[in-house]
């Protein structure tokens, strides 16, 4: 069993979905960066209840979704539009990208001085390179991610077995029994504080692979702030751009 920012999902009629969740206390709701909204509920919440929670909300909904649009728009993140521009906030990186089609078959990446990411060969075939560039992130997280939270590890002295990189749709990270921490490459994309906020939620199920009081108490020993983190990490999805999510 994991434990980290879970968990399962049905889809409902209403054009939601709806995912049950241990660490939840209370219903939220969550929108995605491509506008779908998620509700999560405690296990055993009944769910006649969430249409008429739904219903309460619009609101906050049509707003959440007309700021994320907004932001999404003044970075250049267009659903279905491959990058020109990539921003790394965790480790302050930012890449020009450029498309050169050659007559090779599939698509290279080769990154270059001063921060240019160039993509070579059939670079008109958008879905391979997407897979691409996701591939780079992935690469990118394995060098940078997995030696940080080495460092938060030895700094807090919480000690893991191994550490790996996913790409996964709704966990930023994950801690098994065995102490293997998964990372989500996409933390790539978010501020520097939020990732290392994960990293210490994750170190911390290294000591308690749950979310008791205790788990919470030893996350509040390293970070005092992790109550305004863990809000901030619920809304931080608008970072990531669309064809990372694709």
């Amino acid at each position: 069993m994991e434990n980290g920012f879970l968990s399962q999902r049905h889809i409902m009629p209403a054009g939601y979905t709806v995912r049950e969740s241990r660490k939840a206390k209370h219903v939220s709701l969550r929108l995605s960066i491509s506008g779908s909204l998620e509700v999560v509920v405690p296990p055993g919440f009944d769910p006649g209840q969430i249409p008429a929670i739904v219903q309460k909300k619009q609101g906050w909904i049509e707003r959440t979704r007309q700021r994320m649009q907004a932001q999404q728009a003044t970075i250049g993140l267009l659903a279905g539009v491959l990058p020109e521009h990539i921003r790394l906030q965790s480790i302050a990186e930012n890449w020009q990208v450029e498309y050169c089609p050659t007559q090779r078959l599939g698509v290279k990446v080769v990154g270059q001085p001063q921060g240019q990411l160039r993509l070579y060969g059939s670079v008109h075939d958008n879905a391979t390179c997407q897979r691409v560039l996701q591939e780079w992130i992935t690469h990118k997280a394995q060098i940078h991610l997995i030696p940080w939270l080495r460092k938060v590890s030895r700094e807090l002295d919480l000690p893991f077995e191994s550490a790996r990189i996913r790409r996964q749709k709704t966990l930023w990270g994950s801690c098994s029994a065995r102490q293997t921490i998964s990372l989500n490459s996409k933390l790539l994309f978010l501020p520097p504080q939020l990732v290392r906020y994960v990293f210490i939620h994750e170190l911390c199920h290294t000591k308690h692979l749950n979310h008791s009081a205790n788990f919470w108490q030893l996350v509040d020993q390293f970070e005092p702030a992790y109550r305004e983190l863990d809000h901030q990490l619920r809304d931080s999805r608008f970072c990531v751009p669309p064809w990372m999510e694709l």
